[in-house]
């Protein structure tokens, strides 16, 4: 998922986020304080001082404005940092990534790994109050291959396995006949393959059941009123910010906090969650790496290192002149000088030796990735039919504009790349337009984080390269890339799987549709009189918020937090 982009993946990273907490009397007074017009303060919302007195508490969440709040459309990791909140699916994922009962209590799985029968929980209910039955869930599921959901959405892309699906999408059938509804508590999934990341793919957002005569309310039912079975629910929406009240008939308990807003600042969303955690004004924020060690000597600051099954990369639109041309993008990889990008902005990076990063399921640590060249990088240009006389045409580089901490290692880029005659111009734009842009295959070149929608190979390899994937934003097309992807899925001895998938990595990357950068950490700062916070590395969109409670803090004798 991208900015989860999960483009959290299900999860890319193009900014940031940060909460902040203030004491309300209650819902009515806090929407008529927003309705009043929040003053100004340095450029930042004024907010009284957090507290955790025992009034309700309020969070305040800075993050690009969601794209969407339906969860069957959400791609990137703003929208779905939201959607979480509101939804809930069959599976969740523990910190570990392992399937947990969530809307479903139990499931039981056949011996030959086809057939799987969910047992819905008892009072899980919507939002609007209506009782959740199988048949929600059936119809949520089918839902996603539908049009628009299934080209804009992320989960079609995971669960093709199941039986139908294939018949459904091209219109043979008018139901996908892997999933079924056996009775009110009992949903039965069956699929035409073994799938091993099944649960994995059920606990995705998109999968959440949605009440039909909403969803299909005027066409856009959900956008304007999203209803589910979350620990929040929908209280309303403008242009800067997104408001949800505590959900306190959730089914797995009541959220520790009351009320959770999603707050689309101007300007750099990390550099201002920072200071707002610094004045006092913020409970929990991303931290711009360039800061991690002045917030390491502030006490009542903890920070934290939360690892990400993530790559950052710059994407080429392999149908775009010239880098339809393949010798133009393997100059482009070889010029490229990812050590000295890398060294510029070091924190929280490591350099990439393929595609897959270190946790995933078939990453291995031989480099895989073009070596600096630029000799090779000149000679494939002139293959290419370029030369001093006749240069390469200046390629523009979209890149997002919420932060402005990678500018150092953008210079470095532009800088290498035109050792080998290659002109690159850059162009900051918001997410909104960023996402547009690259969504739309309207951008040359494009930077972009991904992070994992699911523990899974697939969800670097087949969600981006896989040629009919809704997220293969490189327009790349390869039928031995295919075929590989292909026998990996089919496969049944984890064996034959991975070696599919290394084989397919290698061919990918010598096609070079994108330059793989580096793995990144995300640096967390809290308050040390919050507790419930639980990382996984699925990215910060996951964050489980309706854990999230004050309890007293603990420090040593000099005011520094201790470990819990």
């Amino acid at each position: 998922m991208y900015p989860r982009i999960r483009i959290q993946g299900a999860q890319v990273l193009a900014g940031s986020a940060i909460v902040a907490v203030v004491l309300a009397i209650g819902i009515p007074m806090f929407v008529d304080y927003y309705h009043g017009g929040p003053e100004r303060l340095r450029g930042r919302i004024a907010s009284p001082p957090p507290s955790h007195g025992n009034g309700p508490s309020l969070f305040r969440f800075y993050q690009e404005n969601p794209n969407t709040l339906d969860p069957a459309l959400a791609a990137d990791s703003y929208a779905s940092c939201v959607v979480a909140q509101i939804y809930s699916p069959l599976v969740g994922l523990t910190s570990d990534l392992e399937p947990t009962p969530q809307a479903a209590e139990s499931w039981t799985i056949s011996r030959d790994g086809r057939r799987y029968v969910f047992h819905i929980r008892a009072g899980v209910r919507f939002h609007s109050g209506r009782e959740v039955t199988a048949h929600d869930f059936e119809y949520s599921l089918t839902r996603i291959f539908r049009e628009p959901y299934r080209t804009s959405g992320l989960a079609a892309n995971y669960l093709d396995a199941i039986d139908g699906v294939a018949e459904y999408m091209s219109g043979k059938s008018r139901r996908i006949r892997g999933i079924r509804a056996l009775d009110r508590r009992r949903l039965e999934i069956t699929l035409a393959r073994p799938y091993s990341s099944l649960l994995s793919a059920l606990a995705l957002d998109a999968t959440a059941a949605v009440p039909r005569e909403i969803a299909e309310k005027n066409g856009s039912g959900l956008e304007r009123k999203p209803v589910g079975t979350g620990p929040f629910r929908f209280v309303r929406r403008d242009n800067r910010q997104v408001v949800l009240a505590a959900n306190r008939d959730y089914f797995m308990g009541p959220p520790g906090i009351d009320t959770l807003v999603f707050y689309t600042p101007h300007g750099d969303v990390t550099a201002q969650g920072a200071d707002a955690l610094l004045e006092g004004h913020a409970t929990l924020s991303q931290l711009p790496v360039a800061r991690i060690e002045e917030f390491r000597a502030r006490p009542g600051i903890a920070v934290l290192r939360w690892n990400d099954l993530s790559l950052a990369f710059v994407g080429m639109n392999t149908k775009m002149p010239p880098l339809d041309n393949p010798r133009v993008r393997q100059a482009i990889a070889l010029a490229m000088d990812r050590q000295a990008m890398l060294n510029a902005r070091p924190e929280g990076k490591s350099i990439t030796t393929g595609i897959l990063p270190p946790g995933l399921p078939g990453y291995a640590p031989a480099q895989k990735v073009y070596p600096r060249d630029l000799n090779r990088a000149r000679q494939l240009l002139t293959q290419a039919g370029y030369s001093e006389r006749r240069p390469l045409p200046v390629l523009t580089l979209w890149k997002s504009s919420s932060s402005t901490s990678t500018r150092s290692a953008d210079t470095v880029l532009v800088r290498s790349l035109a050792e080998a005659g290659i002109r690159i111009q850059l162009r900051y734009e918001s997410w909104a337009v960023l996402d547009s842009v690259i969504t739309g295959r309207r951008a040359p070149l494009f930077a972009l984080s991904w992070v994992a929608d699911i523990p899974d190979p697939d969800t670097f390899l087949r969600a981006l390269f896989y040629s009919r994937s809704s997220s293969n934003y490189f327009a790349f097309r390869d039928h031995v890339v295919d075929s590989l992807l292909d026998r990996a899925r089919d496969a049944v001895d984890p064996d034959r799987r991975m070696n599919a998938y290394r084989a397919a990595e290698e061919k990918i990357l010598q096609a070079a549709p994108f330059v793989p950068l580096y793995h990144t950490a995300s640096f967390i700062g809290i308050r040390d009189d919050v507790a419930g916070l639980e990382m996984n590395p699925l990215g910060i969109s996951t964050l489980q918020m309706e854990k999230l409670r004050f309890t007293e803090p603990e420090h040593d004798d000099d005011g520094r937090r201790v470990a819990r």
